[in-house]
């Protein structure tokens, strides 16, 4: 029999320091199977803060060998499926949604019960369950498979549970979100380094990287001639396009500075510089694909075509907070990165989508030609400059990974 007292202190006590929802559902699916429960599925129902997630199922069942996370889009909640469901329902009631699925008293009036039917369940309930003042009601969901269900004394020993589960809960949910957004925010490296305790001003370190400058071109006159919305769409998908190219080839996207993007690809860690280049340029080439293929679209459309430019340097760069004691930036400055911003203002001038310094083209695997010597706003010597063979011949660069 469950001793609901016994499960509280487990949550308020070692289960807070488990590390996220997936095993603290494992654990507590074991607990309730060793006190009785006929369970065939356990199952949390948690907000999530990322752009297009709104929600995560976390699933466990007794045949699977690890619990599930299943995702859900933020465009969901606007759907049938989710309004004619058990979640839609307690959302609106913030009552349990309790039904059984076999029998007399079967009801199966949501889609989603008839399927949990189809593969064995015979008695559902959907508890909610509180985080602080209310802010958020999420669910709590249980399934069994055997004749006679669930008794009333267990679920109603499952609802003392419900405000220590969802206490802790809540802290890993904010503990996720706090993850999430600084993931969102300012990239995967930077926000692990502020989560560490790096958050002084001053505190940085050095690191040799491939840098990655790209800046739309004609942005200033777009601008002034684009609606709002019009604009808001075309940045948007344009970031799309170069960062996930960036992300795709193992770069960290930075900063957004207007249209313009700085990204870098570190070197280290068993990869030599040879590397870091050939990425980066598949990076850039992967871009103005998307671009192209952008173009495609906006020119069936009626669209006027967009284009951008982009630098690649080799150089070391101080990684790391800047900024004022209350508002810092974590990113990468120094003479290397304005040398890197320099050459990709040269882009237009020389005629180049792809311009890359010497140092770059010194490492590069790929073979890269001259694109001239030039004078840089800021740099005393003039730099020669060096562009892919293949956009000279109006080629695509083949894989040098």
């Amino acid at each position: 029999m469950l001793d609901p007292d016994e499960i509280i202190d487990w949550l308020l006590g070692p289960a807070r320091a488990l590390p996220s929802p997936a095993p603290l559902l494992q654990a507590l699916a074991e607990r309730l199977v060793q006190a009785g429960y006929p369970l065939w599925r356990l199952s949390f129902h948690l907000p999530q803060f990322q752009p297009q997630v709104s929600a995560a199922a976390y699933e466990w069942r007794p045949a699977l060998d690890e619990v599930r996370e299943i995702r859900f889009e933020r465009a969901l909640s606007e759907t049938p499926t989710y309004h004619h469901s058990p979640m839609g329902e307690m959302h609106r009631t913030g009552l349990m949604v309790r039904r059984r699925l076999v029998g007399p008293e079967a009801d199966l009036a949501f889609p989603v019960l008839q399927e949990l039917r189809d593969q064995g369940a015979t008695d559902y309930a959907l508890l909610p369950m509180r985080f602080g003042t209310d802010r958020w009601t999420t669910g709590f969901g249980l399934a069994s498979d055997v004749p006679e269900g669930f008794t009333d004394e267990q679920i109603a020993c499952v609802e003392k549970l419900l405000p220590a589960l969802g206490a802790v809960c809540e802290i890993m949910v904010d503990r996720q979100k706090m993850m999430q957004l600084l993931d969102t925010y300012v990239g995967r490296e930077a926000s692990r380094r502020i989560l560490d305790g790096e958050m002084v001003r001053g505190g940085a370190r050095s690191l040799e990287a491939v840098i990655l400058f790209c800046d739309m071109r004609g942005f200033t006159a777009r601008a002034e001639a684009t609606p709002r919305d019009a604009l808001l769409q075309l940045m948007n998908e344009y970031f799309t396009i170069v960062v996930g190219a960036v992300h795709g080839a193992g770069g960290e996207v930075l900063k957004f500075m207007g249209d313009g993007i700085l990204a870098i690809f570190r070197l280290g860690d068993g990869e030599d510089a040879a590397e870091a280049c050939a990425r980066s340029l598949i990076g850039a080439l992967d871009a103005f694909a998307g671009i192209d293929a952008m173009n495609v679209r906006r020119q069936a459309e009626g669209l006027d075509a967009i284009d951008a430019g982009i630098a690649l340097h080799v150089g070391e760069v101080i990684f790391g907070n800047i900024g004022a004691p209350d508002r810092l930036d974590f990113t990468v400055v120094g003479p290397e990165v304005n040398r890197a911003a320099r050459i990709e203002q040269m882009t237009k001038l020389v005629g180049r989508r792809i311009l890359t310094s010497s140092r770059f083209a010194e490492l590069s695997p790929v073979r890269l030609v001259s694109a001239g010597t030039r004078r840089l706003r800021g740099v005393a010597q003039p730099q020669e400059l060096f562009t892919p063979a293949a956009e000279l011949r109006g080629e695509t660069i083949p894989n040098a990974a």
